[in-house]
């Protein structure tokens, strides 16, 4: 009896300093009790213990010796699999290294940066042929731009919203790129914004002239992203803030209350937690997930958060992470602070600095700064280091080196691995044109095409995938090629710079075209940072299988795909039968209910229990971004009115009444990313609302039209003939194909586009159109080389 009382005494206390977060006491007092009586309780509190001191294989050893003495507690067995996972993966090691925003940094001027004489390309003189083609193509920009000009102002006089929702996608299809036209120059015309004081001074607080461009600026892109406006030199640059496509005085960070109203947990449990098995999207493979954030990690990123400067979410009484982690409230440190900003005169009551090169430039293979590059360079023939198998060089950790590996996981390997791959083949074919360029100039240049190659796959490929509307196709195509050349060309046989190019970006499209920035330097938003948290998009386990066996599955679960879980996996699978895993199995659904439940209860360095639903929630007001109607009016859409207006699901009503209210201010206290979930009424075929794609349209045009290396230096000069073709000739299947053609005989084969299900056609001999829609926007497949089957099995 006596030992009864000393363990039960002992348990008291160890819960009482779990609670308490003591767990270096509660270790101590928990290893004391099961070398005096050992229990099943006992065990899991001593997991827990172990588990929130970030120790998750010693929490993997405790959890299994409490399953094994109540193998029918799934919350036993919950807590097991995630600490196996974390112990797997490693994901208490910071990635990368614990490192903050200087502000002297940030403030200095760009350092001259290594880059190579530019080569010398002998071109011959013009011929009379091509000095008519040149004028033709000078006298169809002219007369295409006052006619798109007019078509738009007319199209624009009619409006593209009915009482809420616009209406563009209900048009004739010809009238429906013109909308799209025209909302776009409404938005280029209200909603580009600094977050920089207009004192005269450039981008990053520089001063102009004070510095010169360093040599071979003119023709490349630089480590950091600086110098691509050769007048403004830190524009668009790492270490520069993000912009802003809302009025200034509508940037209003909330604090206090307010930024913890409605709770952002309980948001988070009501409208994002699955409920059954996750709803996918029919027309999309889990490559399309993959490739929106490894596009992402090139765009964005606002560095570490703090680990000592928190916001506390109170975690409800009926929430079950209250009873799973023993604590009362949820930890989420705060956006790091922007470092540059002035005591007085600044626009906008916050900003805040982007990691990354704001440019699409390829910064998550390449670094976004001079020492990370010359890390994964090789320094022989231009090459990426890579190991001799193919697969990405580790570091310390286990983990692949590679531009950006922050919220890394396997899928991220995968597409890091691939373009690192196509940057190598890149330099071997320019060494072929070119054999007396040194490693420099092989280098440079092919950053140039693999980051060509990269854009143009999301502009024609995956956007049209996951939006899979003709209009918008027709547009996003006519975004890269030009309208002229989508119409008269078909396949293979378009040209991103036509031989008769008409300077008009409606007709040449904007690739090779002037550059036009609309009187605003270039930089991303954060309303661009906020419609990309697409996290509905990724399942609980991964379907693993080998393409000879493609029956054969292996379900894991994700958090074990995660950092240093990644190599392990890739050790075990070839990367082509990673990539048939991936091209087989679908993604989520953007909307309400279809959260992962893993990213409900993630664990990161310094903090073992992280809702990514509620830091969605709470980063967006943190931020001083508009809430959801407010958002829509700030961007030339129509509000919402009652919750009735954003969907029919009767469900959902009540829903957001009893989480916002039903007073006549309900409305406005919904928050952006419910919103958008929410938005039942979209265009045709959209796999995410119209909200989301306000800024997406404005974006998509700005992010090659504002960069000279898609406009006006987007030529043979440049990029080299040789370059030229290459980007003409790559999508996302070459890519594939070229570094594992065995891929070739696989489901692949029967489709054009590597973003949609690699399906075998079925009983009929055809594609399922549901999983298949691209092929109502363009029925040419003639041109694809690898498409012999689907030829024969065309819709």
């Amino acid at each position: 009896m006596a030992q009864t009382s000393t363990a039960s005494s002992g348990s008291a206390k160890a819960e009482v300093a779990l609670n308490q977060g003591d767990y270096a006491a509660a270790i101590e007092l928990l290893e004391a009790e099961l070398k005096i009586s050992p229990g099943t309780e006992t065990h899991a509190l001593l997991g827990l213990a172990y588990f929130q001191k970030q120790e998750y294989t010693l929490a993997s050893q405790q959890y299994s010796a409490a399953v094994e003495g109540d193998p029918g507690n799934g919350d036993y067995q919950d807590m097991l699999a995630l600490a196996q996972a974390n112990a797997d993966a490693v994901v208490n090691e910071f990635v990368p290294e614990l490192h903050y925003f200087d502000r002297d940094a940030l403030l200095a001027p760009p350092e001259p940066e290594p880059l190579p004489e530019p080569p010398v390309i002998s071109k011959p003189p013009p011929t009379l042929h091509r000095v008519i083609q040149l004028a033709l193509g000078n006298a169809l920009g002219v007369v295409g731009t006052r006619f798109f000009n007019a078509a738009t102002r007319a199209v624009g006089w009619f409006g593209y919203r009915d009482a809420v929702w616009t209406n563009w996608y209900h048009r004739p299809k010809v009238l429906g790129i013109l909308t799209l036209a025209h909302m776009r120059d409404v938005l280029n015309e209200h909603n580009l914004g600094t977050s920089y004081p207009r004192d005269g001074s450039l981008t990053g607080f520089q001063k102009p002239g004070a510095v010169e461009p360093p040599a071979g600026a003119a023709r490349f892109r630089t480590a950091d992203g600086s110098w691509n406006n050769l007048a403004d030199p830190k524009e668009g640059a790492a270490g520069t803030r993000f912009l802003r496509n809302v009025e200034m005085a509508e940037i209003q960070p909330e604090t206090g209350e307010k930024l913890l109203t409605p709770n952002p947990r309980e948001i988070s449990r009501t409208f994002f937690t699955r409920e059954g098995p996750m709803k996918e999207v029919p027309f999309l493979n889990m490559l399309a997930a993959c490739w929106i954030q490894f596009m992402n990690s090139d765009w964005v990123n606002h560095g570490e958060i703090y680990f000592d400067d928190v916001i506390e979410v109170p975690l409800t009484e009926d929430d079950p992470a209250r009873k799973r982690y023993r604590q009362e409230k949820m930890l989420i440190g705060k956006t790091q602070a922007d470092p540059t900003r002035l005591p007085e005169g600044e626009p906008a009551a916050q900003s805040a600095i982007n990691e990354v090169t704001h440019w699409w430039d390829g910064s998550q293979i390449y670094g976004s700064d001079q020492a990370t590059q010359d890390r994964l360079r090789s320094f022989s023939g231009g090459k990426l280091r890579l190991n001799e198998d193919g697969t990405l060089p580790l570091d310390s950790k286990g983990l692949e080196e590679t531009g950006f590996n922050r919220n890394w996981w396997v899928g991220q390997s995968l597409l890091h691995t691939l373009f690192a791959r196509e940057h190598n083949a890149i330099c071997d074919h320019l060494q072929d044109a070119y054999p007396d360029w040194n490693d420099n100039q092989l280098f440079n240049v092919a950053r140039l095409v693999n980051a060509a190659v990269m854009a143009k796959i999301h502009t024609v490929e995956w956007t049209p995938a996951i939006l899979p509307n003709p209009a918008l196709d027709a547009g996003l195509k006519a975004n890269w090629y030009g309208l002229l050349t989508n119409l008269l060309r078909r396949g293979k046989g378009r040209k991103t710079v036509a031989d008769i190019n008409v300077h008009n970006p409606e007709l040449g499209g904007v690739v090779g075209n002037p550059i036009k920035k609309h009187g605003q330097g270039f930089g991303l938003t954060e309303e661009f940072v906020e419609i990309y948290r697409l996290h509905s998009l990724l399942p609980e386990t991964l379907d693993l299988r080998r393409r000879n066996a493609p029956d054969d599955v292996e379900q894991l679960r994700f958090p074990a795909s995660r950092q240093s879980g990644s190599a392990k996996i890739t050790r075990r699978y070839p990367m082509s039968d990673l990539l048939f895993s991936f091209g087989t199995q679908h993604p989520g659904q953007l909307v309400l209910n279809n959260y992962p439940r893993f990213m409900q209860e993630l664990s990161i360095p310094g903090n073992p229990f992280f809702d990514m639903g509620t830091v969605d929630i709470v980063r967006a007001r943190e931020r001083g971004i508009p809430r959801y109607n407010e958002f829509r009016r700030q961007l030339g859409l129509n509000p919402i009115r009652t919750f009735m207006d954003l969907t029919d699901d009767a469900e959902q009503v009540r829903k957001l009444r009893n989480v916002y209210g039903t007073d006549h201010e309900a409305v406005e206290r919904l928050d952006l990313l419910v919103g958008t979930l929410a938005e039942g009424h979209r265009p045709t075929g959209f796999g995410f609302g119209e909200t989301m794609f306000q800024v997406f349209i404005l974006n998509a045009t700005r992010r090659l039209q504002a960069d000279r290396f898609y406009t006006d230096c987007y030529n043979e000069e440049v990029y080299t003939a040789e370059g030229l073709r290459w980007i003409d000739d790559t999508d996302f299947k070459t890519v594939i194909l070229r570094h594992h053609p065995e891929l070739a005989a696989t489901g692949l084969a029967n489709i054009k586009n590597a973003f949609e299900p690699w399906d075998e056609p079925g009983a009929e001999g055809r594609l399922r159109p549901e999983r298949h829609p691209l092929r109502a926007c363009d029925r040419d497949i003639k041109g694809d080389p690898w498409a012999v089957e689907a030829r024969r099995h065309h819709l």
